[in-house]
């Protein structure tokens, strides 16, 4: 199998863009999950991989061959959905076997591969049962199955655990990362909308927004290297802190100033400053788990004194939504004690960790360590569409 490419493919419905101008590669075997909010393209761009809608323009290529005009039967792909689509008058059995029927597909090891792909996913003693007799989880792990006996070089998953309860989705997510190991050479595209199952799962996350790729990276570079204030605010719970702040660059010192306060930069993030990064207003994203209590480090950075709006436990920490001079922060803070609304608190943020973007453009003013590939980043807004 080879690598999956999207070559400037765009759809429009109606006139408007839902995907905007689409480059991205996906190598044999990989991972990639597909990323955004509602409406942002990740589903129709599937689709149009899967060959269930038509690209308005550019093409889709397997390797050297054009595959945009390829009907979905002739594409060696397998499509997991959000609904399970499951036969309800069939048993499990049935259910997996029914595609190979269809595909008239020799009959004299069908049984065998039917029981190694439910041995694989843990279902052989619900070969019997109706799917009204399992449970959420167990339907999906029969979709996947029928998925799987078809043997295919890519699946295709459309949002597969959204149906499921939040503990079902952390085992589900522990499965489908299981599966996927165990059959490397198997090429796998992922959609969702939530982006702590994109990090999770992800060789490689790409995310979209209004119709445009914005970035393409793996989980760690996507948190530690936003490209612009949209990736940063959508990658990471709790969101990033995006606060107005002034950069000074003069006879070799960088000072940033914000919060109310000012600070020298530190040599670790003055090193990553690009060129672009001159004197002049910028933003400045602060990671919840970079604000957090003064004197709970010993690298303590400038101190700013904050009154607590409300406060989210999560069992192992506390986020605190706060209040500086009418700007809400969200901090990291142990789990005792719980701080009371209307407290003030001292806080300090981690100079080494701070995330600058431009005001006008909402891009990034780092630059990114030279061992980082695969890195895709675009405007936030919408490309110019092609001529109709």
């Amino acid at each position: 199998m080879n690598e999956i490419r999207f070559d400037h493919v765009w759809k429009l419905f109606e006139g408007n863009a839902v995907v905007s101008d689409l480059n991205l590669e996906i190598p044999c075997g990989e991972f990639l999950v597909l990323v955004g909010p509602s409406g942002c393209g990740k589903t129709t761009s599937l689709r149009m991989l899967a060959g269930l809608e038509r690209p308005s323009h550019g093409r889709i290529w397997i390797g050297d061959k054009d595959v945009t005009d390829v009907p979905t039967g002739q594409r060696d792909f397998s499509m997991v959905f959000q609904s399970y689509a499951l036969y309800p008058n069939m048993t499990v059995y049935k259910n997996l076997a029914f595609g190979p029927k269809v595909r008239k597909e020799p009959r004299d090891t069908l049984r065998q591969r039917i029981l190694d792909v439910a041995d694989l996913l843990e279902i052989r003693h619900l070969l019997d049962r109706a799917p009204a007799a399992l449970s959420g989880g167990q339907r999906q792990r029969v979709a996947l199955g029928r998925a799987l006996i078809r043997e295919p070089e890519v699946f295709l998953m459309d949002e597969p655990l959204s149906n499921l309860d939040a503990a079902l989705r952390v085992q589900m997510r522990a499965e489908l990362i299981r599966l996927h190991q165990r059959l490397e050479d198997t090429t796998t595209v992922y959609v969702t909308h939530d982006q702590v199952e994109a990090l999770t799962m992800g060789d490689r996350v790409a995310v979209l927004k209004d119709g445009v790729l914005l970035q393409v990276d793996s989980a760690n570079d996507l948190y530690e290297n936003p490209g612009s204030v949209f990736v940063g605010e959508f990658i990471g719970s709790p969101k990033m802190n995006i606060v107005p702040g002034t950069l000074h660059v003069s006879d070799g010192s960088i000072v940033i100033e914000c919060l109310g306060v000012r600070t020298d930069v530190t040599f670790e993030l003055a090193g990553r400053l690009g060129p672009s990064a001159t004197n002049g207003p910028v933003l400045i994203g602060i990671r919840p788990h970079d604000l957090h209590l003064a004197g709970e480090t010993a690298t303590d950075g400038p101190k700013v004194k904050v009154v607590v709006d409300i406060c989210e436990h999560t069992g192992t920490e506390i986020f605190a939504t706060v209040d500086l001079d009418g700007q809400r922060l969200i901090a990291r803070l142990p789990r005792s004690p719980v701080p009371l609304a209307g407290q003030s608190l001292e806080l300090t943020f981690n100079k080494d960790r701070l995330h600058l973007f431009d005001v006008e453009s909402r891009l990034s003013l780092m630059v990114r360590q030279p061992e980082r590939e695969h890195v895709t980043v675009t405007t936030e807004s919408s490309s110019e569409q092609p001529t109709l």
